[in-house]
This record gives C-alpha cells, sequence and structure tokens, in this order.
C-alpha cells in the first residue's frame, strides 16, 4: 500500500549502491525499506535485464514484499540459492501485483534465508527502485476524502532536508496533476528545491532522486488508484517543509 509506505519510510532510509559482480548480495531485515539503482553497472540476467540482489530472513510469520518504482517495469522473483543471477531456484515471482506496475510478494515462507532478484521487466531499463519487506499481509486500505476535497492526514515523513528537497523535485512530474489545489500552481517549487539542496552536503544529495521518486509513486498512484488520502499525504509533506525552511506554505487543499 503506497500511503503506508510513504509514512513508514521518514522513519529511515537506506541507499544502496545496486551494481557489481552477481555475487553481490545486499541484507535487508523485514521490517526494513531500502533504495537502489537498476543501471549497466548491476548483474544482468541472459535477456539483458538488469537486477539487484537482497538478502532476507523472513522468520515464522507471514511476510510482505514489495518492490516499487517510477522508472521502469518491476519484475521481482524470492528464491533461494548462493546468488540471483541464473542459477537461482525461484519460489514465487511477481510482476505487477502491487500498485500500477510494481511488484509484491506475500506469503510464508520455510526457508531461514530467502534471496530477493529485483529485476526489470525490460531488457536494458535503468532507474531508481525501493525494496520494503514487512512483517504480515497486505493490508486493504479504505478510500478517504474525495479527489474534491481531499482528507486531513499526518504526514510522518518529517521534514530533513532530503525529504524536502525531494518533495519539491517531485512538483516537476506533478504539477500537471495537483496544480489545482490551493496555491500550488503560483509556486515555484524548482526554486525551493535549489534553495534546500544548496544547503545539503554533497554526500546527502543522493538520497533526494528516491525520494522524489517515491513521492511521484505515491501521488500519482493516489489518482490512478482513486485514494485521495495519498495525494493528501504529498501535499501535507509539502506543507509541513514550506513552513520548516520559512517558505510560504501550500494552503489547505480542496
Amino acid at each position: 500500500m503506497l500511503a503506508r509506505f510513504v509514512t513508514a519510510t521518514a522513519v529511515g532510509l537506506a541507499l544502496v549502491a545496486a551494481g557489481g559482480a552477481a555475487s553481490a548480495q545486499t541484507r535487508i531485515a523485514v521490517g526494513e525499506r531500502s533504495g537502489a539503482t537498476l543501471n549497466a553497472q548491476s548483474p544482468k540476467l541472459d535477456d539483458g535485464s538488469y537486477y539487484g540482489c537482497w538478502v532476507v530472513e523472513p522468520g515464522s510469520g507471514p511476510i510482505t514484499i514489495e518492490m516499487m518504482t517510477g522508472f521502469f517495469d518491476a519484475f521481482m522473483v524470492v528464491g533461494t540459492g548462493s546468488d540471483c543471477g541464473e542459477s537461482m531456484v525461484p519460489l514465487a515471482a511477481d510482476d505487477d501485483s502491487g500498485n500500477n506496475t510494481n511488484a509484491r510478494i506475500s506469503g510464508t515462507f520455510s526457508e531461514r534465508r530467502l534471496l530477493i532478484r529485483a529485476n526489470a521487466f525490460n531488457a536494458g531499463e535503468e532507474g531508481n527502485y525501493w525494496i520494503e519487506v514487512k512483517a504480515g499481509l497486505p493490508e486493504v486500505e479504505e478510500r478517504l476524502g474525495s479527489m474534491d476535497a481531499l482528507p486531513e492526514v499526518v504526514s510522518e515523513w518529517g521534514t530533513d532536508a532530503y525529504v524536502c528537497a525531494g518533495a519539491y523535485r517531485a512538483m516537476g512530474d506533478l504539477a500537471r496533476n495537483v496544480g489545482r489545489y490551493g496555491n500550488v500552481g503560483t509556486i515555484d517549487y524548482a526554486a525551493r528545491d535549489r534553495q534546500v539542496t544548496a544547503q545539503m552536503a554533497a554526500n546527502e544529495r543522493a538520497a533526494i532522486d528516491f525520494t522524489s521518486s517515491n513521492f511521484v509513486l505515491i501521488a500519482l498512484g493516489g489518482f490512478i488508484d482513486d485514494k485521495p488520502q495519498q495525494v493528501s499525504e504529498y501535499l501535507t509533506t509539502l506543507a509541513d517543509c514550506d513552513r520548516a525552511n520559512g517558505f510560504t506554505p501550500v494552503t489547505r487543499f480542496r
């Protein structure tokens, strides 16, 4: 559920360099989420598609694994073996059970150690993505409010610099969708992105694009799936960031 993901992401963001040899594996625990990138340095399957390899210890109860991206069609495989390449023994696979073209796999696994192949569906596709592993099965999220009267929500993203820069940067992709709410259409979010980013250390800026792509997923997913609360979550985060940085905040949206 994208709204659940957005409120949890601010708790802890880990960025991982996805690339190198096919044997490279990144550990992720139940209850964690992490971001990475597929590119020309990532390992590649025989069909020409790039992938990242993750390892999780699922425990005894059910878990839900989600792969989310706004850059390519996600394809995820869970299995066993020594690595996530062609020799991997698949236990489950999914293309788009998540929102939009995102992948989701849920279940109870008897294996003590699982491999997660985070894969692009098509050859040569690149971009940022997120992996999240949660205890339990997916929740069914109810629709709140309407697109003409967005519900009031509380954003748990916080106002760290990478969050605010990411929220402002996402407006480049979202302005046509959310420009009608409040005073959004009158604000220069690109300028606010530049101002916040300029105050960040170089090693902190890597998180901005990951966060921005996640906000795009959240808000666009709200329009596609008719979940007004996801649109409201994004705009509420914008307002929180505006106040934290001394900007004129986005007004209450209807």
